[in-house]
C-alpha cells in the first residue's frame, strides 16, 4: 500500500476535508481572539465569557440532543425511505423547539439578567437567545450532511459562517459596539446559515411529523439533554463561580486560556466529525468490535499527542501575541488542556453507553461528575480562586472518564491495547511535566522538540498508528498489535 493509495481512502479525505473546514472555522475565532484582546478591555472580555457561557446551557436545551439520535437511528437504518422519514421528523422537532425556546427566553430576558454574573444588558441575553433558538436547526441538517458524506457543502456552510462572522465582528468593534457587537455578529452569521441549511433541507427530505417516532427521539433524547444540563457545571457554571469570587478581569484571563486550550478539540474534531455518525455503523458490521476498537485506539493515541503539543505550544503564543494585561492565561493554560483532552478521551470511549434506545447510564455519569466538580469548585475558589476552579475541573474530568470507561466496557467489551496505550499517556504528561520547571523560551522550544521527536517514534514504534507495510518495513521492525 503506497501513501498515494491511503490518500484515495474515502474516509483520510473525507477527515481531510472536515479538518480544513474545522481549522477554518475554529481557527478563525484563535486568529481573531489577538484583535479582540486589543480591542476590549478585560473587564468587557471578561463580560463576554460569562455571557457566552448562556450558549452552552442554551445549546443543549435547544439540540435536545436530536443530533445524537439522528446518528443513531438514522445510522442503523438501511432502508432508505425510513432514514428519510426519521431525518425529516427529527428536523421538524428541531424547529418547534427552537421556536418554543426563543419565544420563552425572549420574555424571560429581564429576569434572566438578575442572575447571571458580569451585569448583561436585556439586549444582550435577547442576541444569545435568538442565536441559540437556530443552533438546533443548524446542527441537525451539518448532522444529515456528515451522514450523507457532503464534506464539500459541509466545508462550504461552516467556514463560511466562521468567515463572515469574523468579519462583522471586526466592523462591530471598530465601531465600539463592544460586547453587543460580537453578539450580533454572531446572529446575523447564524441566521444566513440556518436559512440556507432549512432550503437545502426542505428540498431532500421535506418535514415530517409522526407521534411514534418523535416519541422515540425524546426517549432517547431526553437523558443527553440531562447529561448536558449536568454538564454545564464544568463547562459554564465554572465562570459563573469565578465570577462570584474574583474580577471580570481573572475571568477574562481563564476565558482566553480555556479558548487557547480548545486546540486540542480543534485538532481532533476532524476524526472525531468522520467517526461519529460512522461508530454504530461499524460496530454492526462483521468484525465490529475489533474494528471499532481500532478506531477508537487511534483517536485515543492522537489525543494524548496534540495534549502534549498543545500544552507545550499554547503558552508561548499567549505570551508573544496577547497584551500584558492577558498574560497570566500562559500559566492557567496547561491545566486547561489537560482537562479538554479529558474530555476528548472520554468522548472516544463512552460508545458503550450509547448502543441502547436510552441514555440513562451518560445522564448518571455526568451527573456524578458535575457534582464531583460543583463541590471540588465551591470548596477550592474561595480559597485558590482560578487555581482551585483548574483543580476542581481536573478532578471531575479524571472521574468521568473513569466512570465512562467502566460502564462502557461493562455493556462492550472493546480490545483495547491498554498497556501501549498508558505508555503514551505517561509520556505526553512527563513532557508536560518537565516544560513548568522552567518559563524560560529556550528551555520550552527545547522541551517541545523533545516532545515532537520522541511521541511520534513511540506512537510508531508500539505500533497504535497504522502505516502502509513498506513504510513501516523502512522505519520499523514489524512488531505490536495490529487492527486491521
Amino acid at each position: 500500500m503506497t501513501l498515494l493509495t491511503v490518500l484515495k481512502s474515502p474516509a483520510i479525505r473525507q477527515t481531510l476535508l472536515y479538518g480544513a473546514s474545522i481549522a477554518l472555522m475554529k481557527g478563525v475565532s484563535l486568529l481573531m481572539l489577538p484583535f479582540i484582546a486589543h480591542q476590549m478591555a478585560p473587564a468587557a472580555f471578561g463580560r463576554l465569557e460569562v455571557v457566552g457561557s448562556l450558549a452552552i446551557i442554551g445549546s443543549v436545551v435547544i439540540g435536545m440532543g436530536l443530533e445524537d439520535a439522528l446518528f443513531r437511528f438514522v445510522g442503523a437504518t438501511s432502508d432508505p425511505e425510513r432514514r428519510r422519514l426519521i431525518a425529516a421528523n427529527i428536523f421538524c422537532q428541531t424547529l418547534i423547539v427552537g421556536w418554543l425556546f426563543w419565544i420563552i427566553g425572549w420574555m424571560l430576558a429581564p429576569d434572566i439578567v438578575n442572575w447571571v454574573p458580569g451585569d448583561p444588558s436585556v439586549y444582550e441575553i435577547r442576541l444569545i437567545v435568538s442565536t441559540l433558538a437556530l443552533e438546533g436547526a443548524i446542527a441537525v441538517p451539518l448532522g444529515w450532511l456528515r451522514m450523507q458524506h457532503r464534506v464539500t457543502t459541509f466545508f462550504l456552510l461552516t467556514t463560511g459562517r466562521a468567515l463572515l462572522q469574523a468579519l462583522l465582528v471586526v466592523v462591530m468593534l471598530l465601531a465600539d459596539r463592544s460586547v453587543a457587537g460580537v453578539l450580533e455578529a454572531g446572529l446575523i452569521a447564524a441566521v444566513l446559515q440556518a436559512l440556507i441549511l432549512a432550503v437545502m433541507k426542505l428540498k431532500e427530505i421535506g418535514l415530517h411529523f409522526d407521534v411514534r417516532i418523535s416519541y422515540q427521539m425524546v426517549v432517547y433524547s431526553l437523558p443527553i439533554v440531562g447529561s448536558g444540563l449536568v454538564a454545564f457545571a464544568l463547562n459554564g457554571l465554572d465562570r459563573w463561580i469565578l465570577a462570584d469570587h474574583a474580577t471580570l478581569d481573572e475571568v477574562a484571563c481563564f476565558g482566553v486560556a480555556a479558548k487557547f486550550a480548545l486546540a486540542v478539540v480543534l485538532l481532533m474534531q476532524p476524526f472525531g466529525m468522520w467517526w461519529s455518525p460512522q461508530r454504530f455503523k461499524v460496530l454492526n458490521n462483521p468484525n465490529g468490535r475489533q474494528r471499532v476498537a481500532h478506531y477508537v485506539t487511534l483517536g485515543i493515541t492522537l489525543t494524548l499527542v496534540l495534549m502534549a503539543l498543545a500544552a507545550l505550544v499554547a503558552p508561548l503564543i499567549i505570551i508573544e501575541i496577547l497584551p500584558e494585561t492577558y498574560q497570566q492565561a500562559s500559566r492557567y493554560v496547561i491545566g486547561l488542556v489537560l482537562i479538554m483532552g479529558l474530555r476528548e478521551l472520554t468522548e472516544l470511549i463512552n460508545i458503550g453507553c450509547f448502543i441502547d434506545k436510552t441514555t440513562q447510564r451518560q445522564l448518571l455519569i455526568n451527573t456524578v461528575g458535575s457534582i464531583i466538580g460543583i463541590v471540588c469548585m465551591l470548596w477550592w475558589v474561595p480559597l485558590f480562586s482560578t487555581w482551585g476552579l483548574i483543580a476542581g475541573l481536573l478532578i471531575a474530568q479524571i472521574a468521568r472518564l473513569w466512570l465512562f470507561f467502566w460502564a462502557s466496557q461493562q455493556r462492550i467489551s472493546l480490545p483495547y491495547p491498554l498497556r501501549h496505550l498508558s505508555i503514551v499517556a505517561l509520556m505526553s504528561l512527563a513532557w508536560i511535566g518537565v516544560s513548568v520547571l522552567s518559563d524560560a523560551a529556550a528551555y520550552q522550544i527545547l522541551v517541545l522538540m523533545g516532545a515532537l521527536i520522541s511521541l511520534p517514534i513511540a506512537v510508531l514504534k508500539l505500533d497504535l498508528v497504522p502505516l502502509p507495510h513498506g513504510l513501516r518495513k523502512g522505519l520499523f521492525a514489524t512488531s505490536g498489535t495490529s487492527y486491521e
